[in-house]
C-alpha cells in the first residue's frame, strides 16, 4: 500500500491569501501546504480522501490520472468545494465515481450540489459521482478495499476517520470516544489532525495536549500531525517534537 499527503494545511492554506506565513519560513518548502487530503493506493485501488479546493493542483503535481473512489470525511467547504474538479477524472473513466460518505455528509452535497449526482441542467450534462452512504463505525469494502470507519468529534459535526490495514487517517477531529480509539489500536502509523497546536482552548481542532495523549494510549510506531497551520513551522515542529511524532508535508509518501 501507498499513502501520499496530498495536502496537509489547515482551511486557509500556507501561505494564505495575500502571501500570508504567519509564523512560517517561506525559504522552506516544506511550509507551503495546500489544504488536508490524501491519496490511498492499495493493489491496483487508488482512492481519494476529501476534495479540497486545490484538489487540481494536488493531483496533477503527483500525476495522478485516475481514481476509482472518493471518500468523505465531512462536509466542510475545505474537504468538499473542489469537487467538480472529478468531473474529468470521472469522464476520463467514463464512469461516476463511487463516492462514500456518512448520512448528513451525503444530505449536504445532495442539498448544494445536486448536479454532481444527476448531472443538472435538464440533462445536458453527465452525474459524476454516485452516492453510497455508509455508516459512521464499522468496516466497509471500498472497490475491494476494506476500510475501517470510525467517528470522530470535530466541535460542529461529526467527521469520519478511516483506518486501512494498520494505517490511519484523522482529519478534523477534537474528540475521540472509546470506540474510536479502540478502532485505532494496533496501528503501526497514523496522520492525525493537531491543528490546535500549544492554545489552551480549541473547540474544533486537536492541540498538542490532546494529541499526545491519544499516542500515549494507541502507540504508533510513527505519527505524522496534519492540518497545520500557518503558525506550524515546520523546523519548529521538528525541534518541538519527540522522533516518532513528526509534522506531514506537501507530497510525503508513506509505503507500507
Amino acid at each position: 500500500m501507498k499513502v501520499t499527503v496530498l495536502g496537509c494545511g489547515s482551511s486557509v492554506g500556507t501561505p494564505a491569501a495575500g502571501g500570508y506565513w504567519g509564523d512560517c519560513d517561506p525559504g522552506n518548502p516544506k511550509n507551503e501546504r495546500t489544504r488536508a487530503s490524501l491519496l490511498v493506493q492499495k493493489n491496483d485501488t487508488d482512492i481519494l480522501i476529501d476534495t479540497t479546493y486545490d484538489l487540481r493542483t494536488q493531483l496533477n503535481s503527483v500525476e495522478q490520472t485516475m481514481l476509482d473512489a472518493v471518500l468523505l470525511s465531512h462536509a466542510h467547504s475545505d474537504h468538499i468545494n473542489g469537487i467538480d474538479d472529478l468531473r474529468v477524472i470521472s469522464y476520463q473513466k467514463g464512469d461516476p465515481l463511487p463516492a462514500y460518505t456518512n448520512q448528513s455528509t451525503m444530505d449536504d452535497l445532495k442539498s448544494r450540489l445536486t448536479y454532481i449526482f444527476d448531472g443538472g441542467g435538464g440533462g445536458i450534462y453527465k452525474p459524476f459521482l454516485t452516492e453510497n452512504v455508509i455508516e459512521e463505525s464499522g468496516t466497509v469494502d471500498i472497490q475491494g478495499v476494506p476500510v475501517t470507519v470510525f467517528p470522530q468529534d470535530h466541535g460542529t459535526c461529526t467527521s469520519l476517520g478511516f483506518r486501512i490495514d494498520d494505517f490511519a487517517y484523522s482529519v478534523d477531529v477534537k474528540r475521540l470516544n472509546e470506540e474510536s480509539l479502540q478502532a485505532l489500536e494496533g496501528i503501526d502509523t497514523w496522520v492525525v489532525d493537531a491543528a490546535g497546536y500549544h492554545r489552551e482552548h480549541m473547540y474544533t481542532h486537536a492541540t498538542f495536549k490532546e494529541m499526545f495523549k491519544w499516542v500515549d494510549r494507541i502507540k504508533p510506531r510513527m505519527t505524522y500531525l496534519t492540518v497545520l497551520t500557518n503558525f506550524m513551522d515546520y523546523e519548529t515542529l521538528c525541534d518541538e517534537l519527540p522522533d516518532h511524532i513528526r509534522p506531514a508535508y506537501d507530497g510525503m509518501v508513506l509505503n507500507f
